[in-house]
């Protein structure tokens, strides 16, 4: 009697030990490279406590063995490559369908949590409309001898309402979190009556404003995020820099800029090889090309002789605009022959050329600096982050490339001991 108390014993321990080690249910977890993993706001602990909790995760083991491929998204993108527009709603209308009635019939469904219930109702309504709107976008940008993105028939995305998608809740779902940027890329496309973008700065900018004119908070931020992540290549370094810096969530902020800026500035890089192939001739061709208010090129040589503190800004950073106070304090201070020989060089890396203009004259930069907008030079230095400075000698030698600020004190003894 006493070994069959132990052996006992030892199985429930056996067992309440298997029973403690939460289970990967791949079709409700999220993948090894989501963003969201990264997040602060990320409730995945919460989700894998919720899917292995009493008969919820023999529910999820069930589902997840009869559904599995429905919710793969690689192979479906794959399947979408096979089949016309209807015959692909029909069987994605036929999936859900089967998928609710499993749900709905399942044998202990009253001992579900009403909130793993709306959960698993989230990812089979959002996996549908995802893999709908994949259709579309997938197929489109496939096809790069299309010039118009391919729409859907409008019944089809009738009720799909945008003031209604921005959930917070729902971003525990992994299929509300695939759906989000399909959604603004397919709706933003028939905002642009589904005409491809030719500019990757342009295509970022409206989907980004389409997405914060109906996303919020965290929603806004993982939307972003894989926007920005997906189309980096072709973005400027100013449009990545601005649009990461709409980001509230600093882990995403910092992934971004620490996995993708130095591709961004390398593709950038090489747009403008080709372009200042044009420029070889002029004169300080080999040096990164600068427009003036004017609209006039010039480069660092128009200032050889002279030393050079040069100022990365954008009208919309707030800790620029803070440093220029002492920066036309540092320039009052100079003598009439000192403020000859030391230009205050401000370089815009604003997307609008108006909205850089209309700065300069609202904060008077002309007053006691130099201007200028270029991505050449942010782009030439590495410039992930702003405010930035530099200080360039007489010679035309960087010597300094991320200077103090203005309203440091070691600044001016730096540019004066250059004299």
């Amino acid at each position: 009697m006493k070994y069959k108390f132990i052996l006992i014993a030892v199985l429930l321990g056996s067992m309440a030990l298997r029973f403690s080690q939460p289970v990967a249910f791949k079709t409700f977890t999220a993948d090894e490279g989501d963003v969201y993993l990264k997040a602060s706001f990320s409730q995945e602990a919460h989700l894998n406590e919720l899917l292995n909790l009493g008969e919820n995760a023999s529910f999820t083991a069930a589902f997840e063995e009869k559904f599995r491929e429905d919710f793969d998204a690689s192979l479906q993108y794959e399947n979408i490559k096979t089949v016309n527009v209807d015959e692909w709603e029909l069987t994605l209308f036929d999936k859900r369908n089967a998928q609710m009635s499993f749900l709905k019939n399942y044998e202990a469904y009253d001992q579900l949590s009403g909130e793993f219930v709306d959960l698993v109702q989230a990812n089979i309504n959002y996996n549908y409309w995802h893999l709908l709107l994949a259709y579309s976008i997938n197929n489109s940008n496939s096809n790069t001898g299309l010039k118009q993105v391919t729409s859907l028939p409008r019944i089809m995305t009738l009720s799909l309402d945008p003031q209604r998608i921005n959930n917070p809740k729902r971003m525990l779902s992994k299929s509300y979190r695939a759906f989000l940027p399909y959604f603004v890329t397919y709706f933003n496309s028939e905002a642009n009556n589904f005409e491809k973008y030719a500019d990757g700065v342009l295509s970022m900018k409206d989907k980004a404003e389409y997405a914060t004119k109906y996303l919020k908070g965290d929603v806004l931020d993982y939307t972003l995020t894989e926007l920005i992540e997906t189309s980096h290549k072709t973005l400027s370094s100013s449009s990545f820099r601005y649009w990461t810096s709409q980001i509230y969530c600093q882990n995403l902020q910092e992934y971004l800029s620490e996995s993708f800026f130095s591709d961004v500035v390398a593709a950038e890089a090489e747009r403008a090889e080709q372009l200042a192939k044009v420029e070889e001739s002029k004169k300080g061709g080999n040096l990164p090309s600068i427009m003036d208010l004017d609209d006039k090129a010039f480069t660092f040589e128009k200032y050889k002789g002279k030393v050079i503190y040069v100022d990365f800004w954008a009208s919309w950073c707030g800790p620029c605009r803070k440093e220029f106070p002492a920066s036309r304090a540092m320039h009052e201070s100079l003598s009439s022959k000192q403020k000859k020989d030391i230009v205050f060089l401000y370089i815009s890396i604003d997307e609008d050329l108006e909205k850089w203009r209309g700065a300069v004259e609202k904060l008077g930069l002309e007053e006691f600096g130099e201007n200028g907008h270029s991505y050449e030079v942010s782009g030439r230095y590495k410039v992930s982050s702003i405010p930035r400075y530099m200080i360039i000698d007489k010679k035309g030698n960087l010597v300094n490339d991320k200077a103090p600020r203005p309203s440091s004190s070691e600044t001016l003894p730096a540019l004066l001991e250059l004299l």
